[in-house]
């Protein structure tokens, strides 16, 4: 259940929803997977897994939901290889030559007919509400899923009032100060061992640095030649250790020994309480990390217009 990675969004203050309500608004859309027919389905499912039909997890005023995203995979080249052999066979049989639209419309009949016969794959997706403090965090580190999940959600509830967070600093000036002089740096985050940096020219050269000291010579070295930061590894208060990129992506997020020994020490009795427990701490530390971030970047919301 730990997330691995934090998308974020604003909420807009206006929005607000109890978890019961969340609950029945999710019971509209649930997952039903592709059918026979369709070439990928999304829904809703439990965060406590299959044998639950509790759609949300309320703890530290969070509530998190779960989508499940089903495609069926029916690689482009079996496709073409069944339309070669189609083609192929009308055009001796008929003497011609077929019209591009003609082989189109034999594509998508092929494609109906080979849809039931394809193997699908189901990947879930967490994200959390944290109304209190304005947040919806997507375990997503691609804008693609991440804008999946949205949709779904705006289209189950009507609107979806969110906004990408906004700062009144570059992230990559900001992290770029950090590690030039990492006294720069606010407790209580601490410097990583890994960063990208990005030259400005127009070769647009890039230093990746990994399992590295970052104050070393060599890295000090590319920060003298012009280069700023794209992505760079911290640890917030020796808990968390992430990858915080020049869009405001927390990627790469570890949850330290610390938290695990929080979790053990709790000794769960059931997965929906292990499951609960994790949720607890994971937003309870989240929350502050990200209240601790912003304060760097001094953010400043803002406030989205209902879809």
């Amino acid at each position: 259940m730990w997330f691995k990675n934090l998308y974020l969004l604003r909420l807009s203050s206006d929005f607000t929803l109890t978890p019961e309500a969340l609950h029945e608004a999710l019971e509209s859309k649930p997952f039903l997977g592709c059918g026979n027919e369709l070439r990928e389905a999304s829904g809703w499912v439990s965060p406590f897994g299959r044998n639950s039909e509790q759609l949300v997890l309320a703890a530290n005023d969070c509530m998190l939901l779960t989508l499940a995203h089903q495609e069926k995979l029916l690689p482009a080249s079996v496709v073409r290889e069944e339309l070669d052999a189609v083609v192929a066979e009308i055009e001796e049989k008929e003497s011609r030559k077929m019209g591009k639209r003609e082989k189109q419309d034999l594509r998508d009949e092929i494609e109906f007919e080979l849809l039931p016969k394809a193997f699908t794959r189901t990947k879930k997706m967490d994200a959390w509400l944290d109304l209190p403090n304005g947040w919806m965090i997507i375990n997503s580190s691609s804008n693609t899923p991440a804008e999946r999940l949205t949709h779904l959600l705006r289209n189950t509830l009507g609107s979806l009032p969110v906004t990408p967070p906004k700062t009144d600093m570059s992230p990559a000036v900001l992290m770029t100060q950090w590690l030039a002089d990492d006294h720069t740096l606010p407790a209580p985050f601490t410097l990583g061992e890994e960063c990208e940096l990005k030259g400005a020219g127009e070769e647009k050269s890039v230093a990746v640095f990994k399992r590295h000291e970052l104050m070393s010579e060599e890295v000090q070295a590319n920060l003298a030649a012009g280069k700023t930061v794209s992505k760079l590894g911290l640890v917030w208060a020796d808990k968390i250790s992430f990858m915080l990129t020049e869009d405001l992506g927390v990627r790469r997020v570890r949850f330290l020994d610390v938290l695990v020994d929080n979790l053990k020490d709790a000794d769960p009795q059931s997965h929906a309480e292990k499951l609960d427990i994790e949720f607890t701490l994971m937003t309870g530390e989240v929350t502050q990390l990200l209240a601790d971030l912003m304060q760097c970047f001094t953010t400043v919301t803002e406030v989205a217009e209902p879809a």
